[in-house]
């Protein structure tokens, strides 16, 4: 691949300084993964690529492949944005809750054409978020962003293959010990106690039957569920959390 002109798709998941005037941005693409350009001059006053790329932009790309000592950085040739997606630049909630996802898809999205489906994923998130009207709900028990948190958490699981098993579970009992290591039904290293109530927030959280409190339980379970299976930062999400709870 190096040493070609790649021309594909791409939504900038990151944007780094490499100099006083260059940038590396972080592509999520449907067709090569996760790539990274680096972007000579991106913020020089005369530059072709100023107001072209944005955190959650979608564009069309067009870098020239190449291998560095480092690992792959592409220098990037062309880019139009396609979808701004501006409004989340106004609703600093709607944005944390992307820049934590799309966070998640950088470290776990595969590379070349199984990236698809994880492409998909995001693209569609990042429209319906940047769609959706802030929701100042009237219950302060309630809060609309960690409902989509734990969907948005569920599926990811799910496209990396590590989505939990509920199955074994007794839907009649108060409660049932689950093991996060992969265990079932409680034999494992690492269990917790987890309800019916729990489970329908885990896998019907916008439902009108969940109640908030089971959606509080679902974002503490993932909590444990992910730091034990992807090693993510605990403090990251919960600052998230806060930050999502009214």
């Amino acid at each position: 691949m190096a040493g070609e002109i790649v021309k594909t798709t791409g939504i900038v998941l990151a944007i780094h300084p490499w100099s006083r005037t260059s940038h590396i941005v972080a592509w999520l693409t449907p067709d090569h993964g996760v790539v990274s350009t680096l972007v000579k001059g991106a913020v020089r006053p005369k530059s072709a690529f100023l107001g072209q790329y944005d955190l959650f932009y979608a564009c069309d790309l067009l870098y020239y492949a190449r291998a560095t000592r480092g690992g792959e950085l592409h220098a990037l040739r062309e880019v139009k944005p396609l979808r701004l997606r501006e409004v989340l630049r106004g609703r600093w909630r709607e944005t944390s809750l992307a820049g934590y996802v799309a966070s998640l898809v950088r470290e776990l999205a595969p590379p070349g054409e199984d990236s698809a489906p994880w492409y998909a994923f995001l693209d569609n998130f990042l429209d319906a978020v940047a769609a959706d009207a802030p929701d100042d709900t009237a219950n302060p028990l309630d809060a609309p962003l960690l409902r989509k948190l734990v969907a948005l958490e569920m599926e990811l699981l799910r496209l990396a293959g590590l989505a939990p098993d509920f199955s074994g579970l007794d839907p009649a009992a108060d409660w049932t010990p689950f093991a996060i290591d992969g265990g079932r039904c409680g034999n494992g290293t690492r269990t917790v106690r987890i309800t019916p109530k729990t489970v329908q927030a885990l896998t019907r959280p916008d439902a009108l039957t969940t109640p908030p409190a089971a959606v509080a339980d679902a974002v503490r379970f993932l909590g444990l569920f992910l730091a034990f299976h992807l090693e993510t930062a605990p403090e990251v999400r919960r600052a998230l959390v806060q930050l999502l709870t009214p």
